[in-house]
């Protein structure tokens, strides 16, 4: 009974790793890096800043992020895990690979607009030297079903046969750019119009 109380009193006050670090002090530190990262860029984040600004001691960080790259690559896997998530809500009630893609496009710009941060960041980090290959490829694997979909749509004869790498390439630089244009609109009737002709404007360009 009382190892009982004992572990419920320890529940209460939040569990600890083995070095007695908070574990929320992880999340503090990713929350504050991906701010920073998008505001001064990668070398003018310094990790001194970050600990300094999360309000962790510089070892604390160090414990969970040996190096700014391993940071940087934990962010990268997430928030391109949390994109591909957020595109993909309600997209499988379409019935064709095109109103597939119309409904990822529409969550997408969504998801950009609702994330501002996250976006920037990914739009920053998506080439970038400072992402580990493997991260890259973590990262771009939650994206490969859009090929598919792409392949499907070519053989519906609703897509354009034309290669699958450019007509994705191409998508995602359009929906950016669309994101960008519609962040900027606060009007939420202007928004909504600028949304729906940026993405007929895209689709019709893709499709039969």
């Amino acid at each position: 009974m009382k190892e009982k109380r004992s572990i419920q009193r320890g529940q209460a006050k939040g569990a600890k790793n083995k070095a007695g670090i908070p574990p929320d002090n992880r999340e503090k530190i990713l929350a504050t890096a991906l701010t920073l990262f998008t505001e001064r860029g990668f070398f003018g984040t310094p990790t001194s800043l970050i600990s300094k600004e999360a309000g962790v001691a510089t070892g604390t960080l160090f414990f969970y992020f040996p190096t700014k790259g391993k940071l940087i690559d934990t962010l990268y896997r997430r928030i391109k895990c949390e994109a591909a998530k957020g595109m993909c809500r309600d997209f499988g009630r379409e019935k064709t690979a095109l109103g597939k893609l119309r409904r990822i496009g529409l969550n997408a710009v969504g998801w950009g607009i609702e994330n501002p941060a996250r976006h920037k960041f990914m739009e920053q980090f998506a080439h970038s030297p400072f992402v580990s290959t493997t991260a890259h490829e973590e990262g771009m694997s939650h994206f490969l079903f859009l090929k598919e979909l792409v392949g499907d749509g070519i053989r519906e004869g609703t897509i354009r046969n034309i290669d699958p790498d450019l007509l994705f390439c191409m998508m995602a630089s359009s929906l950016s750019g669309l994101i960008a244009q519609a962040y900027t609109e606060k009007d939420p009737s202007r928004r909504k119009k600028i949304i729906e002709e940026g993405l007929d404007f895209i689709f019709n360009g893709i499709k039969t």
